[in-house]
């Protein structure tokens, strides 16, 4: 399993740097967009089209990398207040509804891709099906991430437990 866990924190790893290389493009295009529209008095097409699809695959990355480093929104309040016994099955039953929420991700946006292919989007020509792939495959992310941390749980117990001891949780 640890060859496992390397494997796919080596995909975030690269997800990580695709991730920085849109925001910062993203910052380029509206910088540029701002430019042209108020001191030049004309926007360029294509900057808005750009902006948003580097926007989607921002966040998109962003909610995979969230799962892996367990900082996505959880709704804590009554986990944490049940007997210790309790919270254990909890968090597995809540990595297996996050393992769920990838596969189901993966398998409603994939068709989207093949179907949309050929239509483009006016301002800059790009194929519409190209941004339903990366929803796709950060499914297929999260789905791998949740795998793992479902081991860990099984063996470490929970992640507050796992944190204590400094182990399975990162």
């Amino acid at each position: 399993m640890d060859l496992y866990k390397k494997l796919v924190n080596g995909i975030c790893a690269v997800f990580e740097i695709i991730a920085a290389i849109s925001l910062g493009a993203m910052v380029v295009v509206v910088s540029i967009q701002v430019v042209m529209r108020y001191v030049f008095a004309n926007t360029p097409g294509w900057s808005e089209e750009v902006a948003r699809q580097l926007m989607i695959l921002f966040c998109f990355i962003a909610m995979a990398l969230g799962v892996r480093d367990k900082i996505h929104i959880a709704l804590t309040i009554i986990v944490d207040r049940l007997l210790t016994r309790i919270k254990l099955p909890l968090e597995i039953i809540g990595k297996v509804l996050i393992l769920l929420m990838g596969v189901m991700r993966s398998i409603n946006m994939g068709p989207y891709f093949t179907k949309l292919r050929y239509n483009t989007l006016p301002g800059t020509g790009m194929p519409v099906g190209w941004q339903y792939l990366i929803p796709t495959a950060v499914g297929v992310l999260i789905a791998l991430i949740a795998v793992y941390q479902i081991y860990d749980h099984f063996r470490g117990g929970t992640d507050e437990e796992q944190k204590n001891r400094g182990g399975a949780a990162s």
